[in-house]
């Protein structure tokens, strides 16, 4: 299968919450110590994404010490009544992120999209500006910001799990979503463990427990902006000075 150059980024905030499978049904809310596969995939989504293809996440870098805060939240009800929950989020969290893009196979309608070169150049243009729409570490409360780095960077980043290995258990990884409007939602659980710092992610194949959630339906759009025409907006727009 086709695959990408590797990108590099640096994502940082105040505080992340990665929210657990078992605190979701609630009110109040736990964060995962690490982030998950699908949280770090929405991220580089917000820099750059198109149906032509499918971003995935390879690996991660916890650069911070793992410590977590406890504070309330107020939350409006339906009825227009306010409810105070907790939250417990990770306080001041930076990742370094590894990862790279493939072709997606199931949306042979736009294999004439498939130009490596300008799809790379435009990822590597957004994440120099910091994402082309907002960064949200986990949940929407948690703002993030993005920076690119190189695989340099990357390698010699200095972790403080260095030299150590930490296992979190069972944790969400990612959805399989259906190829088809209607089709079955699938969510994905494996064993993660941490070694020098890096969390490797599996494919959601090889993930150990699988549960079908329920239909999922959705709708293509209309029309997709080509990447020939995307990459010309953006030559104008930096010679343009803007």
């Amino acid at each position: 299968m086709f695959k990408s150059k590797y990108f590099y980024m640096r994502i940082w905030g105040d505080y992340g919450l990665f929210s657990s499978a078992h605190s979701k049904p609630g009110g109040d809310k736990n964060s995962y110590l690490v982030p998950t596969k699908s949280a770090l995939q929405g991220i580089v989504d917000s820099c750059y994404f198109k149906p032509t293809f499918i971003n995935r996440i390879d690996e991660v870098k916890v650069i911070n010490e793992i410590k977590t805060e406890t504070m309330g939240e107020r939350t409006l009800m339906m009825n227009g009544s306010n409810d105070l929950n907790s939250y417990t989020m990770i306080k001041s969290p930076e990742y370094l992120v590894k990862f790279h893009f493939e072709w997606n196979l199931d949306r042979e309608d736009l294999a004439n999209d498939r130009n490596i070169k300008k799809h790379e150049a435009i990822m590597e243009r957004s994440l120099k500006k910091g994402g082309r729409r907002d960064i949200f570490l986990g949940t929407r409360e948690c703002y993030g910001f993005v920076e690119k780095i190189d695989k340099e960077e990357y390698e010699n980043a200095k972790s403080f799990y260095d030299n150590q290995s930490l296992s979190f258990g069972i944790m969400f990884s990612e959805f399989i979503y259906p190829n088809e409007s209607g089709g079955e939602l699938v969510s994905c659980f494996t064993e993660t463990s941490m070694v020098d710092g890096k969390i490797t992610f599996k494919d959601s194949k090889d993930c150990e427990i699988k549960n079908t959630l329920d239909t999922y339906s959705f709708k293509y759009p209309d029309e997709i902006k080509s990447v020939d025409k995307e990459y010309e907006e953006y030559e104008n727009f930096e010679e343009g000075g803007l």
